[in-house]
């Protein structure tokens, strides 16, 4: 019996035991990938874990509390070539992540560049205005750096009614931005 039991309790913990990838994950997100990143040949993975330290530096320049989703990121690097006999390179760092609007969870990919600095912001599954898709709200994030605000109605201008969906599409480029660059010590 006492076997049983222990049988038993291992298979509870392989079944519910954490996944190191997230549901962005779960199926290779090539299109999206090239979507961000269109001049990329290929993508690299790396699935990643927080440490307790990294999470308190995040959350400090973030002011506010990292999401449990957030802890295991899965980093995506775009590799690039100078010319077609050069050896492939890191080109930008890319990470989906998750913000919750008015209409509930917004799927959104965020660029950074080697430098730091956050690229480009693309919204993907989410049930919000189609005005917050739009080039003119999203290229606002480009060439933006971690320690920049990030607020509606300050830097950040939005579309008429829609400065809730706004503002957690702000949020979380710059979550997205802030993990990335503590990940790889980008500030």
């Amino acid at each position: 019996m006492k076997l049983l039991n222990t049988l038993v309790l291992f298979l509870l913990l392989i079944i519910s035991w954490p996944s190191a990838s997230s549901g962005h994950d779960s199926v290779w997100p090539g299109d999206k990938l090239k979507a961000l990143f269109p001049q990329a040949e290929s993508f690299e993975q790396k699935n990643l874990y927080v440490s307790d330290e990294q999470r308190k530096n995040i959350e400090d320049a973030l002011g506010g509390k990292l999401l449990e989703e957030d802890l295991q990121p899965s980093i995506y690097f775009a590799l690039t070539r100078s010319r077609s006999d050069a050896p492939l390179k890191k080109a930008a760092a890319i990470m989906f992540i998750d913000a919750y609007g008015k209409g509930g969870k917004i799927e959104m990919g965020v660029v950074v560049s080697g430098k730091g600095d956050l690229e480009k912001v693309l919204i993907f599954e989410n049930s919000e205005a189609g005005s917050l898709r739009q080039t003119t709200f999203l290229e606002q994030f480009a060439g933006k750096k971690a320690d920049a605000p990030f607020k509606t109605g300050g830097n950040i201008t939005f579309p008429a009614g829609e400065e809730k969906a706004a503002q957690a599409i702000a949020s979380g480029a710059k979550r997205g931005l802030l993990i990335i660059n503590e990940m790889f010590k980008r500030k």
